[in-house]
Order: C-alpha cells, then sequence, then structure tokens
C-alpha cells in the first residue's frame, strides 16, 4: 500500500484537507507532486536570473576571480566564506575552477544573501545600474524581501512539503514578478513553458 511508505504527518495534512477520505487524500497528494513539479521552470528560471545579475556584479567589483578576492570574502564574513571555499574546493576536483562552474555550485540561498541589507552600501551602490529593468518604485529591501520569499517557496517545494495551502496563485504572480524585475525577455520567455495555473485548476 501506498500509504505504508508516506509517513503518518506527512499523509495526514492530506486526509484533513480530504475530509478523512483516503482516497481524495492520495489524489490531493498525488497532485501536490505535480504542482510542485510545474513550478520548477519558473523557480529555475528566477534561481539562474538571480545569481547570474549578482554574479557580474561580482565580477566588476571583484574581477573573473571574485570568489577568492579578500574584500569580497571578508564582507561575506565566515560561514560565507566556508560556503564559497566548500564550493571551490569540490570544483578543483573536477578541474579549473572558473566564473560560471562556482556561480553554478553555490546554492540560490546564498544568492540571495548577496541581498542582505548589510551588502547593500559595498556590492549595490549603484542598484539601478546592476538591475536596470527594476521598476523605480522597488527599493533595495522590496527586492530582498521578494527574493528570500521565493527562496522559502523553492525550498518548501524541493523539501517535498505541501503547497496545497498556499495561494497558487500569488506565488506564481510574484515569481513571474521577480523575472520580470530581473529579465524581462526571460519572463516573457519562461511563461509558454509553465503549467502552474492549468495543474492548479486540476485540484481533486
Amino acid at each position: 500500500m501506498v500509504v505504508n511508505i508516506i509517513s503518518q504527518e506527512r499523509l495526514t495534512k492530506y486526509l484533513r484537507e480530504a475530509g478523512h477520505d483516503q482516497q481524495r487524500a492520495l489524489a490531493l497528494y498525488g497532485w501536490n507532486i505535480q504542482l510542485s513539479e510545474a513550478f520548477f521552470p519558473v523557480l529555475s528560471a528566477s534561481e539562474v536570473c538571480l545569481r547570474n545579475t549578482i554574479c557580474t556584479q561580482l565580477i566588476a567589483l571583484y574581477g573573473q576571480t571574485w570568489w577568492d578576492d579578500p574584500a569580497f570574502l571578508l564582507q561575506i564574513k565566515k560561514n560565507g566564506t566556508r560556503i564559497v571555499k566548500t564550493a571551490r574546493d569540490k570544483l578543483r576536483t573536477r578541474g579549473p575552477v572558473t566564473s560560471g562552474g562556482i556561480t553554478a555550485e553555490l546554492n540560490f540561498g546564498f544568492w540571495v544573501n548577496m541581498l542582505l541589507p548589510r551588502h547593500e552600501p559595498v556590492f549595490w551602490q549603484n542598484l539601478n545600474a546592476a538591475f536596470p529593468d527594476l521598476p523605480p518604485a522597488v527599493t533595495y529591501a522590496a527586492l530582498y524581501k521578494r527574493c528570500d520569499d521565493v527562496r522559502e517557496f523553492r525550498n518548501r517545494i524541493f523539501h517535498h512539503e505541501p503547497i496545497m495551502h498556499r495561494n497558487i496563485t500569488k506565488e506564481y504572480s510574484q515569481i513571474m514578478e521577480l523575472i520580470g524585475w530581473l529579465s524581462p525577455d526571460k519572463a516573457k520567455w519562461i511563461k509558454p513553458y509553465s503549467r502552474v495555473m492549468t495543474v492548479a485548476r486540476q485540484k481533486p
């Protein structure tokens, strides 16, 4: 039985939503998986856009080997330095360390943390130059919060947690808006590949 390999704690959330109808609970569980899968294209687009934008700024400030620059490492402090050096050392076992390689190796949380308030006067003195498509009304704090909200939602999906109680329309709209802030062209390009709202309407 499928229910035997799903933890009781996890299944209880779906049973409650299904009025303790086990078959509907399993249908909701499957739908939650499909819905999570449907978010992958836009979550991927937002992460790639963000990390590439930030990487471009770090290259401008610290050069092509920004991850080894002492001033950069001092700014991101001990924990950030540990994460960067772990990524660098892992890449060294495969061959040369490149900016593209280390950018891809570092996770979404690391890139969102590059927008922490303490980095604003160092990394982002000219926010509009670094984020040319960011609407004038969007503040640095608002950009950081949106990125962190998307990170939290992304982690929920990637850790296989339920998203059925979230406002799916709002979550999708906010992710798409973030992509538009980072790259309007990428937002237009990725939209046809997203099935989020189609799957959302198929809730059992």
